[in-house]
């Protein structure tokens, strides 16, 4: 059995209302500790369940987010007011109950250009806008990552091994996501190994085996499983559901 190179904690919620505390607690760390040293909180944003459940915990605990920079760890490459845009997402959903977060603060993907040209400007906005000492790589403050059923987060999917053999680029163009829309960009492993907390939020009872499989059993012909900071923090933050299976 694999050894997972970088520990993890584990949160294990009893209830939705102490999951979103647990992850409310988790971003106001990252946020005041990052704000001590420099001028922006960097944090990457997936989709799913994860918008409401980050909305629900910056309502629960009103935060001052005025200095934030908000990316995504990936996007759909549709319009930017299309129904499986996760900017549109998160622009309805949180920028509708927290007026003090402006819309300039999201950093988009420009869905316009050609899908390669997307990925290359994507790439350029984060490394204009996120800090990195010297010629190292960009390192985000916290990136939130989601799970599916497949062991997949971000865009980086098991049936896609090349997307997790890149070492060179930051942003990759996916052109065959077995989950519609087929047209994406990603994160890719080096980006995401880099930041200095990665989090993953995974709930409910159907994703407890592949939780296992990826935390204790660190399987990796699934994607998550190649989740490990290099000089970061991991967390897994799981709701009673989804942590069943975890004995460590």
């Amino acid at each position: 059995m694999p050894e997972r190179k970088c520990p993890f904690e584990l949160i294990l919620a009893e209830s939705e209302a102490k999951l979103i505390q647990n992850l409310s607690d988790l971003i106001k760390r990252c946020s005041t500790q990052a704000l001590l040293n420099k001028k922006s909180f960097t944090i990457g944003l997936s989709g799913g369940s994860l918008v409401q459940l980050l909305t629900k915990s910056l309502v629960d605990q009103p935060l001052d987010t005025s200095q934030w920079l908000f990316f995504f760890c990936d996007e759909r490459y549709v319009a930017h007011d299309h129904s499986d845009s996760t900017y549109w997402a998160y622009k309805t959903e949180l920028l509708s109950k927290l007026p003090s977060i402006q819309d300039s603060q999201f950093i988009k993907a420009d869905t316009t250009k050609p899908l390669d040209q997307c990925a290359v400007n994507y790439e350029e906005q984060v490394k204009s806008k996120v800090g990195s000492i010297g010629d190292t790589l960009p390192q985000f403050d916290l990136l939130l990552l989601g799970m599916g059923p497949d062991g997949h987060t971000c865009s980086l999917f098991p049936e896609q091994p090349e997307s997790l053999a890149e070492i060179s680029r930051l942003i990759i163009p996916i052109r065959n996501s077995p989950k519609p829309p087929p047209e994406r960009i990603t994160f890719t492993l080096p980006l995401i190994n880099n930041a200095k907390d990665v989090a993953f939020v995974v709930t409910g009872a159907s994703k407890a085996t592949v939780v296992k499989k990826v935390f204790v059993d660190v399987d990796k012909k699934y994607p998550s499983a190649w989740i490990e900071p290099i000089n970061g923090k991991l967390t897994l933050i799981t709701d009673a559901g989804a942590g069943q299976e975890l004995k460590l």
